[in-house]
C-alpha cells in the first residue's frame, strides 16, 4: 500500500510537470507566431501605403496626361477646322468698348493700368475681405466681356456636353469645370489663337468688377436683383442664364456677369485676408495654399454674396453647377491684335 501510493503520486506529479512543460512550449510557439504575424501585418501595411501612394501618383499623372492629350487633340481639330473654313463659335453681343474679338468669338475690353481700393471697409463684411487696401495694376490687360460659354469651351472639350444639365444652353456659362480644366482651356486657347490667355488675378478681377470708385456692386452701391442672375425671389431663372442676359448689370468697364450667374475661378491661391493692408503692386496671391480663389457669387446666392468684394475658396479639382470662369489676354499679345483691328 505504501509503495503503491508513492508510485502513484510520482506518476501524477510527472504527468502534471509534463503538461506544464507542454503548455509552456505551446505558449512560446504562440508568442513567436504572433510576433511573426505582427511583423508580417506591418510589412503588408507598409506595402499597402506604398501601393496607395503609387496609385495616387499614377492617377495624378494620368489626369495630367489626359489634359495634355485633350489640349493636343483640340488644337489639332481647331487647326483642321481653320484650314477647311469651318465657322467658329458666333461672337457674343458686341459692347461699345470692345477692342478685339478672337477666333472663338470671345470679345475683349482693355482695362488698366490703374490704382484702386481692393477689399471692404464695411464692419459687416467677412474678415477675408479685410483690410481695404490700395492696389496698383501697372500693366493693361484685356478681359473677356463674358464668362466662357459652353459653346466656346466645348470647342476644346467636346465630351463636356455630356455633363451639361438640360437647362445649361450653348450661350450659358460653362459649369462643372474645375480650376485645372479652366487653366488647360487657357493654354489651348493660347496655342490656337496665337495670344497668351490665362485666368485673371484676383486683383484684376475685382478692378474689372467695381472700377476705381470702390462701389459695392458692378452697377453701384444699391442691391438690385433685376441686374444679375441671383437666388432672390422674383428672378427670371432658377439656374444659369445666357451670359449677356443682364446688360443693366455690367461693370464700369462694360463687362457682363461679374456678379451672379456663376462664381469665377481666379489664378490666385487663396489667402484668408489682406495682411497689414499695405499697398500692393500687381499682386498674385500667396505662393501656395490648399485652395484657389473664386469670385462673384452665382445663381444660387442672394445679394450679399453677389458683392464685388465677396470671396470664396475651392480646391483645384472641385467642380459644380455654380462655378465657371472667364479669361484675360495679356497686354502685349492683345495690343498687337488691337492695332491690327484699328488698321482694318
Amino acid at each position: 500500500m505504501i509503495i503503491s501510493t508513492v508510485t502513484g503520486g510520482s506518476t501524477t506529479e510527472w504527468l502534471l510537470a509534463a503538461l506544464i512543460v507542454a503548455l509552456a512550449v505551446q505558449s512560446a510557439v504562440l508568442v513567436l507566431v504572433l510576433l511573426r504575424l505582427n511583423r508580417l501585418l506591418k510589412s503588408v501595411g507598409a506595402v499597402g501605403v506604398r501601393l496607395n501612394l503609387a496609385s495616387k501618383a499614377a492617377q495624378q499623372s494620368t489626369v495630367a496626361a489626359d489634359l495634355d492629350s485633350k489640349i493636343a487633340s483640340a488644337v489639332k481639330q481647331a487647326r483642321s477646322a481653320t484650314k477647311t473654313g469651318q465657322a467658329a463659335v458666333a461672337p457674343a453681343k458686341p459692347a461699345a468698348n470692345v477692342t478685339f474679338t478672337n477666333s472663338e468669338g470671345m470679345a475683349f475690353v482693355r482695362i488698366g493700368p490703374a490704382e484702386f481700393t481692393m477689399g471692404s471697409s464695411d464692419a459687416k463684411s467677412p474678415d477675408n475681405e479685410k483690410p481695404a487696401h490700395t492696389v496698383r495694376l501697372t500693366q493693361a490687360f484685356w478681359m473677356a466681356i463674358t464668362p466662357v460659354t459652353n459653346a466656346q469651351y466645348e470647342q476644346f472639350d467636346p465630351d463636356h456636353r455630356q455633363l451639361r444639365p438640360s437647362w445649361n444652353g450653348d450661350d450659358h456659362p460653362v459649369i462643372f469645370v474645375n480650376w485645372n480644366e479652366a487653366t488647360a482651356f487657357c493654354l489651348w486657347l493660347s496655342q490656337r489663337d496665337g495670344r497668351e490667355y490665362r485666368l485673371a488675378t484676383e486683383a484684376q478681377w475685382e478692378f474689372a468688377a467695381r472700377g476705381a470708385d470702390a462701389r459695392i456692386f458692378p452697377w453701384g452701391n444699391q442691391w438690385d436683383p433685376s441686374r444679375c442672375n441671383s437666388a432672390e425671389e422674383g428672378g427670371d431663372f432658377d439656374q444659369t442664364s445666357p451670359v449677356t442676359e443682364y446688360p443693366s448689370g455690367v461693370s464700369p468697364h462694360g463687362v457682363f456677369d461679374m456678379v451672379g450667374n456663376v462664381w469665377e475661378w481666379c489664378a490666385d491661391w487663396y489667402e484668408p485676408g489682406y495682411g497689414s493692408g499695405a499697398a500692393r503692386t500687381d499682386p498674385t496671391g500667396p505662393e501656395s495654399s490648399q485652395y484657389k480663389v473664386c469670385r462673384g457669387g452665382s445663381w444660387m446666392n442672394h445679394g450679399y454674396s453677389c458683392r464685388a468684394t465677396m470671396r470664396a475658396r475651392r480646391a483645384v479639382d472641385f467642380s459644380d453647377a455654380y462655378i465657371g470662369f472667364r479669361v484675360v489676354c495679356l497686354a502685349d499679345a492683345a495690343a498687337s491684335a488691337e492695332k491690327d483691328s484699328a488698321k482694318s
